[in-house]
């Protein structure tokens, strides 16, 4: 059931036609109301965690347990206070959502501040993790930049029934906003989906640092199954922070 939206922040309002059927709609970004963040969680898991190659190469879709985890731990990072998780919906003309179409999830983290830890069983899971942890390693925008504070990327995902609207590249908008907001000059993320990087790339994001594939595979003892050659770290920066 639909319910109001008086007290979130919306963070836009666009229309785009779509580039696969001509179809105009109109969209809204806001701010997840917790209300729906069981349903934005499992819409994540659906839509991200099963279709994302690297979640794939370690075998999560395809283990419960693993699925479970995962799910737990996102749930948790929604629920933190420096949470900031952003669904897009369709836009009526009203302050109701009236379906999910995607969402963004980000969490805030300091300088010299670990992330949290959890205690994972599933071999999947610490699979991915260590792929995670390697990526990291490869490319940290508070080391590069000497960040104090810096937005840490948890995944978007938009339904594949409204892929082409540019829904993508408006996640990347819609970040630039929230470091505005909160006075961080840029934010980074890897981008390790083919349409997600024609999004950040039309967003005037920076590609600051890249990686093929195969290097990823053969270090980790994986296949990765995907059309692009590299995943590569895309960096967006905010103009006139002051």
């Amino acid at each position: 059931m639909a319910k109001m939206l008086k007290s979130l922040k919306v963070w836009s309002k666009f229309s785009a036609v779509s580039k696969k059927t001509g179809q105009t709609c109109h969209f809204r970004m806001t701010d997840m109301p917790d209300y729906l963040r069981d349903h934005v969680v499992n819409l994540y898991i659906e839509y991200y965690v099963k279709e994302e190659a690297i979640c794939k190469a370690v075998g999560v879709p395809k283990s419960i347990k693993a699925l479970n985890e995962v799910r737990a731990n996102i749930l948790k990072a929604t629920e933190r206070p420096d949470s900031h998780t952003v669904v897009c919906c369709e836009d009526n003309g009203d302050e109701k959502i009236q379906d999910i179409v995607g969402a963004s999830i980000l969490t805030l983290q300091y300088k010299g501040q670990e992330e949290p830890k959890w205690k994972y069983e599933t071999q999947e899971v610490k699979k991915l993790l260590e792929i995670e942890s390697s990526l990291a390693d490869c490319f940290d925008e508070m080391k590069a930049y000497n960040l104090d504070r810096a937005l840490r990327d948890k995944g978007a995902f938009v339904r594949p029934e409204y892929s082409g609207f540019g829904i993508s590249a408006e996640y990347v908008n819609v970040r630039r906003m929230i470091c505005k907001e909160l006075g961080i000059p840029m934010h980074g993320a890897w981008v390790t989906a083919h349409g997600m990087q024609g999004g950040t790339e039309r967003s005037g994001c920076e590609n600051v640092y890249e990686i093929p594939l195969q290097d990823i595979a053969r270090k980790h003892g994986v296949t990765l199954k995907d059309d692009l050659p590299s995943y590569k770290y895309m960096v967006v920066k905010v103009e006139n922070n002051n």
